[in-house]
């Protein structure tokens, strides 16, 4: 059986199963260009903000539309008025933003949630902590001492390791929104068991992998790479050069450097490296402030006028591209670069009113871990309105097999690893004059292709 072949048809029987899942937001139907797909399937039930709805979704041709066909509103009542969720993200630091970017989303969620009714009349509280001050204290003390109900964010791969094994002693329902390491539903969830651990944000495969699929198109063989020296940056790198090797034998990967990160101010020396050793693509995983810093650094050395093509996955963050504006650099063939969801993808109605509310509220262009938090939050109402309990078992087989429908598309929680999966495109960085860099030339290859799938060998 190819790869990947078993989550897309428990995917395919979920749906025609008729496997509850969630519309974030006010979001009713769209269309949605999924390739894959090939089958017709039938119904499924989602729960959306004001009850629970019966959508068709029928592939007869390059398009999949969902339809609302029927609307139930729920009675029931949960067992205490107040659903309380811990957020966790890094609050200081240079990579202090990330935290407020997932307050942000959670906010926007809890007061949409909260403005039209509550969870079954119950309202959302949040509770806020610096994840960067000890993740496992804090995640801790939110549990044992201000008895939230569930936890949401994880900014950091190591911290999300270091707290994700406690879930099974807190018993508290863990959805990751932003750590990408693989190994939190390659490990923790599949190998060892740990049920409570979700993950709604895409995994490490976008950054190593589907670069190399945008890699292999390109008319270079000559690839370095500059990327940050902890786990992050070593196995993106490492997915990439493997990858790439596969899909076109004829590389080379001429130059490896490591930076510093958090704190790395002079990336001089690593692109002196790189352009010594002749590359002619460079692929990197900097991302927040040193992004910023490295191509700025870049321009600045002549490297942008010496590289033919750029990759940087985390590299439309909206933070990197707002701080950059006008003067991010091009490459000849194209400055390469994704995210873990891209404001304008897909042009769905779910997407556009998430944008809107957003924009209303902040003023910007969401980031990515504000709409993967902000989709978290919507999934715990989901759950909680399906499942009328707080009891841990019942809820994790809620999640397991769901299928959501928000602002980043269609996502669908792999039942093995607990791991959605979705698709977030690459593009090469345009300026048309607009308030910030687009993205055109899209790379959208579907997810199935190039997520790792159990048994991960």
């Amino acid at each position: 059986m190819a790869r990947g072949e078993v989550s897309r048809r428990g995917f395919l029987s979920a749906l025609a199963g008729g496997v509850a899942g969630v519309v974030v937001g006010a979001g009713l139907g769209w269309s949605l260009r999924s390739p894959e797909v090939r089958e017709v399937v039938r119904t499924a039930t989602v729960t959306a903000a004001g009850g629970e709805r019966t959508i068709t979704v029928t592939r007869p041709g390059p398009e999949t539309t969902v339809t609302v066909t029927k609307e139930v509103t729920p009675v029931r009542k949960l067992p205490k008025d107040t659903v309380r969720i811990g957020v966790l993200g890094i609050r200081t630091g240079p990579w202090g933003t990330y935290g407020t970017f997932i307050e942000q989303g959670a906010r926007l969620a809890a007061e949409e949630i909260n403005a039209a009714g509550g969870i079954l009349g119950s309202k959302i509280e949040l509770s806020i902590r610096d994840e960067a001050a000890d993740v496992v204290k804090q995640a801790r003390e939110l549990v044992e001492a201000e008895r939230v109900d569930f936890l949401v964010g994880v900014d950091s791969s190591g911290n999300a390791m270091r707290v994700g094994p406690l879930m099974q002693e807190l018993n508290k329902i863990l959805i990751v929104t932003h750590a990408a390491t693989h190994r939190v539903t390659e490990e923790l969830v599949y190998k060892q068991r740990i049920k409570q651990i979700f993950r709604v944000s895409v995994p490490v495969y976008q950054d190593g992998i589907l670069a190399a699929f945008v890699a292999k198109d390109l008319p270079v063989k000559k690839w370095a790479g500059i990327n940050p020296d902890y786990e992050y940056g070593r196995v993106s790198w490492d997915f990439f050069k493997r990858t790439l090797s596969a899909l076109r034998p004829d590389v080379e990967f001429v130059a490896e450097q490591f930076n510093r990160s958090p704190g790395t101010t002079d990336f001089g020396p690593f692109i002196s490296a790189v352009i010594a050793a002749g590359a002619e693509g460079l692929f990197s995983v900097n991302w927040a402030l040193e992004a910023v810093t490295m191509h700025k650094q870049l321009k600045a050395l002549g490297a942008y006028e010496k590289l033919r093509a750029v990759i940087n996955p985390m590299g439309y963050s909206t933070d990197v591209v707002y701080e950059l504006g006008a003067d991010y650099p091009t490459a000849p063939l194209g400055t390469w670069v994704s995210a873990r969801y891209v404001w304008f993808y897909p042009d769905i109605e779910v997407n556009r009113a998430f944008v809107r509310a957003f924009r209303a509220k902040y003023g910007k262009y969401p980031p990515y871990s504000a709409e993967t938090t902000y989709t978290a939050i919507y999934l715990i109402k989901s759950i909680l309105e399906s499942a009328g309990t707080f009891d841990i078992d019942a809820l994790i087989k809620q999640i397991e097999g769901r299928v959501i429908i928000s602002p980043a598309g269609v996502r669908w929680v792999r039942p093995e690893d607990h791991q959605a999966i979705y698709d977030v495109p690459y593009g090469k960085i345009s300026h048309t004059g607009g308030e910030i860099p687009v993205l055109t030339s899209l790379v959208t290859r579907s997810a199935w292709e190039y997520y790792r799938s159990p048994p991960f060998s």
